[in-house]
């Protein structure tokens, strides 16, 4: 791999991809729009092409000699305002995928990957899901599962009539750079802010941010196209999640388990409130449904075929914990946490 090009660098996955490229040695070319937010990639050596997902000359010039295309760019936003945001979130999540891969494979890129979710996946009741248990569309009820659905079966498509598409299916990244921060990241935030007086029976499966960053690398040199591959690692209830993250501050776990029903009432009245003030809803309704069940995932097939790497969570939760306080995102815990980077051994 020599040249490529990624999409979603002003966004978590997709900066840690592009960081993990440069460290390869690849040149990496990224697609920004005019104006966005550019601190995930700050200092980072990337040349970087001005436009969005539907601007076909942006992409053009972008792809023109790449080798490879990482198609990471998602609108992943919970809380949807009405038509036009919705709109958004398709234009996205499908339109979006589909004019990116479509100009990749039209370019001759010669390794492509698509960055779905595991939040279209359902959960068996008697094992962790896995790459094959793909919830039928009605199903999906949520606008960022059934967008991402039909950006995935676009890429399925492509893959079918020849083009060489991977698809990369991360399940909850933590670790360094959390510029915005993510979902997944407000976990740690919140916690070393102490703004988490208690927490639901649920639970994540946890991958450090920069082994899902090198398990889409290994998916375009080792995947098969068409194929699925779920980027996860650890399995972990959010209360073992908090009594790590405990052990490593020095600030107490939450022990007040918040009922069910006292989370949807909770999002249910954010939301009022958000219509009544124009912002944002403090907590989504569609992210309160999503997180009812725990969202476990088996990795054994990206692990087997493509040797996905996966560090210690301890360390991955470490690592994201001080990355935020080094940062200025959260006042230093009781107990220090040491460095946030690694050295080429993996040990900070």
């Amino acid at each position: 791999m020599r040249r490529a090009f990624v999409t979603g660098t002003s966004g978590f996955i997709g900066s840690a991809v592009a960081r993990e490229l440069v460290a390869d040695g690849v040149h990496v070319r990224v697609l920004m729009r005019k104006g966005a937010d550019r601190k995930a990639i700050e200092k980072l050596d990337v040349e970087i092409i001005e436009g969005d997902l539907l601007d076909a000359p942006a992409l053009a010039r972008g792809l023109a000699g790449c080798d490879a295309c990482f198609h990471v760019a998602g609108l992943n936003k919970l809380y949807l305002r009405g038509h036009a945001d919705i709109k958004r979130m398709y234009d996205a999540n499908e339109r979006g995928a589909h004019m990116v891969l479509r100009t990749a494979a039209e370019s001759g890129c010669t390794a492509i990957v698509h960055t779905s979710t595991v939040a279209i996946l359902k959960q068996p009741p008697d094992r962790h899901a896995h790459e094959d248990d793909l919830a039928p569309e009605h199903e999906l009820v949520v606008h960022y599962q059934r967008s991402k659905y039909l950006g995935e079966q676009k890429a399925l498509k492509l893959a079918q009539e020849g083009a060489p598409v991977v698809i990369a299916s991360p399940s909850a990244p933590m670790g360094p750079f959390d510029v915005k921060p993510t979902p997944t990241g407000r976990v740690v935030l919140d916690f070393l802010r102490r703004k988490m007086p208690g927490y639901m029976e649920t639970g994540l499966n946890v991958i450090d941010v920069q082994d899902c960053a090198r398990g889409h690398i290994l998916a375009a040199q080792k995947g098969r196209p068409g194929r699925r591959y779920i980027l996860a690692h650890a399995n972990l209830s959010i209360l073992d999640i908090f009594r790590t993250l405990a052990e490593l501050t020095g600030i107490p776990a939450p022990g007040f388990k918040v009922p069910k029903f006292v989370g949807l009432m909770t999002a249910f009245f954010s939301e009022l409130k958000a219509k009544a003030t124009g912002r944002d809803a403090a907590v989504p309704l569609a992210g309160v449904r999503m997180a009812l069940k725990p969202m476990f995932y088996d990795n054994s097939r990206a692990v087997a075929e493509l040797g996905l790497p996966t560090r210690d969570v301890r360390r991955t939760l470490r690592r994201a914990a001080a990355w935020f306080v080094e940062h200025g995102y959260a006042p230093a815990p009781p107990r220090a946490l040491g460095p946030w980077h690694e050295d080429n051994n993996g040990t900070a």
